[in-house]
Parts: structure tokens; sequence; C-alpha cells
């Protein structure tokens, strides 16, 4: 039996940075889950691979270390587990975003991600599976 090596990265090119691609996912006609703390706004795109942006509001966290902190937690859990947003004909957009005042333990972190993440999957193969 051969063994499969997962490698969990996450390259430059699983980043959502283009200005036009942020303006698009955060207009008014995309879908949003929210897993108390985490909301994701996310948005199917004709490119391959799935797009990630993750952002945490100084209205939570005034300090940069605890929303740094925030932030390598959600894409830690992210990296993770994105093997559950399985490739499909297309790509994903996906913003994260942290709403609420308090410091979360690493592993409730990792198991909200997981419960968004098997959320946003369900939602993009139900609108996919419409058309």
């Amino acid at each position: 039996m051969e063994l499969i090596k997962k490698r969990f990265t996450l390259s430059k090119d699983e980043r959502l940075c283009s200005r036009k691609a942020l303006e698009e996912l955060f207009e008014g006609s995309n879908k949003s889950i929210l897993v108390y703390p985490v909301r994701a706004v996310f948005q199917k795109t004709e490119e391959t691979g799935t797009r990630i942006m993750v952002s945490v509001s100084k209205r939570f966290f005034k300090r940069a270390v605890k929303r740094n902190r925030v932030k390598r937690q959600l894409r830690e859990a992210y990296r993770l587990n994105k093997h559950i947003l399985k490739p499909s004909s297309g790509g994903v957009n996906i913003a994260f975003l942290w709403n609420s005042n308090e410091l979360l333990p690493t592993e409730k972190v990792m198991e909200k991600m997981q419960n968004l993440l098997c959320k946003i999957h369900e939602s993009i193969s139900d609108a996919s599976s419409t058309l």
C-alpha cells in the first residue's frame, strides 16, 4: 500500500491579495457563514484553487500582539484543515473575519475552523449541484 504524503502548506498563491478580488468578495451578493467567533465571506470563482485572507479588527483587539496571535491561529487552523474543501471545478475566495474581543485557545479555534470549512464545502457543493 502506497502512502500518500500530504503537504500542509499555505503558499503565496493561496493568499488573497488582489484589491479587485477583495472588492468583488465584499460586494453584497456573496455568501457569509458565521461560526462564532469566526465569520467567513466566500465567493465561487472561475479560477482554480482556494485563496484566503484573514482579518482581525482593531475594534476587538487594540494591541497588535493580540490581533497577530488570532491571525496566526486562524491561518494555522485553515492550513491544517484545508483538505475539507475538496478541489472542485473552479475555485473559492474566502475571507475569515474575527468577531469577538475574547482570545480562544488554539484547539477551540481549530474546532470552529473545521465546522466553518464543512459548512462552506456543503454550501459550494449545493450551489454547483443546482446549476
